[in-house]
């Protein structure tokens, strides 16, 4: 047991990579659906490739989707509206005209009392009031009952959707009822009616009666109202009635011939015969069965991609934190696509695919892009609908946005990668559907249309890019762009506090860009690292000689181990510096590495010559950078360039042989010394560059070649 948990302890960066790969296939084939895969490929107006198919057993042939869907809009389109209506509207109304007519009629008749009749008696005045309020409420009710009785239909959305022609069903008596819009009265006619009707009483109560009318048609008058829930139940109850099997095909009976066009027919017997065998092929033991072979499938492409890093991309690999980012993109895609598929959230061509290898390139090559683009298309090729179209498009527009995206040094470089992307869905989409269909008849825009927002969508890379490189550590082009900026505050302080090493950077960034351009690597990374390289020499700048400007030399004063301490300190104060000001530790590593585990020579060898006695291994060590050595092409470019560049300074005479004689010497020292044993640098990449600089320095030194006579 201990030998196992030593082990384990020994081996855990082995184990934590495991963990992530089952982890991963584990969450993708969860989400998965467990459902059988139908074993024949077929397209619309494309022959049948296959043997005859004969029916295994009984079919029910489906209409199509569209076909339904058709049926859907026809009933939806001539569905019937039901209302409901309010017999106690009226009695209320009725009540409100009883109650206003008692509470004011008696002002209103000692007002008028001349008008209505003059008389002298207290009894005969009674009398005459008693008679007209009667008539008032004779006429007021008649008007109220027979406009309730008629109906007030309530204004809304769906009567505004009636015509004069549109018959609709309003319940009375719990009986509903045939009914026209022209047949009721709206709160607007309603009054209109009522004020006409009280007008047509003498010129004194005619006032009064529509002051009364006024104040009951005022407020909520409606008593029909529209019964949203009995008119779906109908819809619904219609929609039922939609007959989705056409007929069905018996068990012996020919599906179709081999060679036969898939018309439209074929292919709805096709899809019919589909739908029969999944559901045949799926049960519970099936899904455990189709479990494990998808386990298989999505393990196979996690070992592809495993393989790839293992080796191509060893040291992505190596990374942990690389690992988790490649895999964390590739789940998320595959999960937000699965979930979206099964709760039919979204169509599928709207999920931004070409978003992940963008994000990828960001950080990592083109090549190493595409290889996880692969890999999240061929798993989402397992479950969407018309896997192959879905594969081909992604892996086209994936491509081109690669493409595009090569180099991301400027915002517009993403609005144009977008514009490629959807120009790539589009071609891709109508040339496929051409094919299918045998024209652009069939063409579905909207289909087009969420390609269109799924290439907008790629346009979150530049937030997502920068959330990634927070919480990954990681550097973008963008940051490397922002650090390569001479404007930058610890560039500023470079120039004005070291500016013969400012300027050494400057050299050194030209060199080393243009190295690594031959020899295919990141020329904004190394520009940058270059830039930064020797900031720590901001400590003590006059000890080094490009900042000397007075003749003076502080290392007369020191002995041979102090000045290399302080020539060596440069580094370590530098890797100070860059974390103190937040620099990235990318760009840190270039700190660390651009002396590698080199001697400061000139020091080394006074001494030596001063103490020839002492061991050279007993002492060397004092006058040796700590390192490490390059790892990348990128480090040993920058070595070599630094130090062609510093020692190319002390030519006296520089010309065509003292420029190659010196080139040719550092690099060749540097090889011995096995300062890029851990670069993947070949010797082929070390000529060009050896070419290069010889050029490069010839031109900044205006040395003319002597060409033969």
């Amino acid at each position: 047991m201990a030998d196992f948990i030593n082990e384990i302890r020994n081996r855990h960066d082995l184990f934590y990579k495991v963990f992530l790969f089952l982890a991963s296939i584990f969450l993708i084939v969860y989400l998965f659906p467990k459902e059988a895969t139908f074993k024949y490929d077929f397209q619309r107006n494309q022959p049948w490739k296959y043997e005859t198919l004969i029916a295994p057993y009984d079919i029910p042939v489906y209409r199509t989707d569209s076909e339904i869907e058709k049926d859907k809009k026809e009933i939806e389109k001539s569905k019937k509206f039901y209302f409901d209506f309010d017999q106690q509207k009226e009695i209320e109304k009725l009540g409100l005209f009883e109650q206003q007519l008692n509470k004011t009629w008696d002002d209103f008749y000692e007002k008028n009392k001349s008008a209505l009749g003059f008389l002298k008696s207290e009894k005969s005045k009674k009398i005459n009031s008693d008679k007209k309020k009667k008539t008032c409420r004779e006429i007021g009710d008649k008007i109220i009952k027979y406009v309730y009785s008629r109906g007030v239909v309530e204004l809304s959305q769906e009567v505004d959707q009636l015509g004069d022609s549109v018959k609709f069903y309003v319940k009375r008596n719990n009986y509903y009822a045939a009914t026209l819009l022209s047949d009721l009265f709206t709160p607007k006619s309603a009054f209109e009616y009522a004020q006409k009707r009280g007008r047509e009483s003498n010129n004194v109560k005619a006032k009064y009666l529509n002051d009364l009318l006024d104040l009951v048609f005022s407020k909520t008058s409606s008593n029909i109202s529209y019964n949203n829930k009995e008119t779906n139940r109908i819809l619904n109850q219609e929609l039922e009635k939609i007959v989705l099997m056409e007929r069905t095909i018996k068990k012996g009976y020919r599906i179709i011939e081999k060679g036969a066009p898939i018309d439209n027919d074929n292919f709805k017997v096709l899809k019919s015969f589909e739908k029969k065998y999944k559901s045949k092929k799926t049960s519970k033991l099936s899904k455990y069965t189709i479990g494990i072979g998808q386990t298989l499938l999505v393990a196979i492409l996690m070992t592809c991609l495993f393989l790839y890093l293992r080796f191509f991309r060893r040291k992505f690999l190596d990374n942990n934190k690389n690992l988790v980012f490649m895999l964390f993109v590739i789940t998320a895609f595959v999960v937000v696509t699965t979930l979206g598929l099964r709760y039919e959230l979204f169509n599928v061509y709207i999920v931004p695919i070409c978003l992940a290898p963008i994000i990828v390139r960001s950080f990592f090559d083109t090549r190493t892009a595409f290889f996880v683009h692969l890999v999240i298309v061929l798993l989402l090729g397992f479950i969407v609908p018309n896997g192959f179209h879905f594969i081909f498009l992604q892996l086209v527009a994936g491509m081109m946005g690669i493409y595009g995206f090569s180099n991301f040094r400027n915002r517009s470089q993403l609005f144009l990668t977008t514009f490629i992307i959807a120009l790539s869905y589009a071609v891709c989409y109508i040339a496929l559907n051409i094919i299918i269909e045998g024209g652009f008849s069939e063409i579905d825009w909207l289909s087009i249309g969420y390609l269109g927002i799924s290439a907008l969508l790629t346009l979150l890379a530049y937030p997502l890019i920068y959330a990634f490189e927070k919480v990954f550590s990681f550097i973008s082009d963008v940051t490397l762009l922002e650090l390569a900026d001479t404007n930058n505050k610890l560039l500023r302080e470079l120039s004005r506090k070291a500016p013969g090493t400012f300027q050494h950077s400057l050299q050194v960034a030209n060199l080393a860009e243009t190295a690594t351009s031959i020899i295919g690597g990141n020329t904004l990374l190394i520009r940058t690292a270059a830039l930064y390289h020797d900031i720590g020499k901001m400590e003590a700048p006059m000890y080094f000689i490009e900042n000397q400007s007075t003749g003076l030399n502080p290392h007369d004063e020191l002995s041979y181990e102090e000045s290399a301490q302080i020539i060596i300190n440069h580094v370590t104060k530098g890797i100070e510096i860059a974390k103190k000001n937040g620099v990235p530790d990318k760009i840190i590593d270039f700190i660390r590495t651009h002396h590698g585990t080199t001697k400061t020579a000139y020091f080394f060898k006074m001494y030596m010559k001063e103490n020839p006695d002492e061991n050279e291994q007993d002492v060397v060590d004092m006058f040796t950078y700590p390192g490490p050595i390059p790892f990348s092409k990128e480090s040993a470019a920058l070595m070599m360039a630094d130090s062609v560049e510093a020692a190319s300074r002390s030519l006296k005479e520089p010309n065509v042989e003292s420029i190659e004689k010196l080139v040719e010497s550092i690099i060749t020292n540097q090889i011995k010394e096995g300062q890029f044993e851990n670069a993947d640098i070949t010797l082929r990449d070390i000529r060009l560059i050896k070419k290069m600089f010889k050029k490069m320095l010839m031109n900044i030194y205006h040395v003319r070649i002597e060409y033969p006579h």
